[in-house]
């Protein structure tokens, strides 16, 4: 019986840091790609093409697409765009 315990316990303690590891490597290609996004939007202010704009679109999709397979879509785009309130955000993108 203790065996089984301490297995399980091992097994829980595994699956609790596989999951954090996933959604640090999700914040990290997120992070990523917000430092592209920025880069973007200097590119498109100085030049005005409308290819930096479908870009920039795509870019914010997909750290939307991140968010939401994060598990935690609040708190992830709070760490990613670095706001306290990620509604502002939202409201934004509307």
């Amino acid at each position: 019986m203790k065996r089984l315990l301490a297995l399980l316990l091992v097994l829980s303690a595994g699956y609790l840091a596989s999951c954090t590891s996933e959604y640090e490597e999700r914040l990290t290609q997120g992070m990523a790609l917000k430092n592209k996004l920025t880069a973007m939007q200097r590119s498109a202010a100085v030049s005005g093409s409308s290819f930096f704009i479908q870009e920039i679109q795509e870019i914010e999709e997909e750290i939307t697409l991140l968010a939401k397979v994060s598990g935690n879509e609040e708190l992830f785009l709070q760490q990613v765009y670095g706001q306290s309130n990620s509604s502002s955000w939202f409201g934004s993108q509307k």
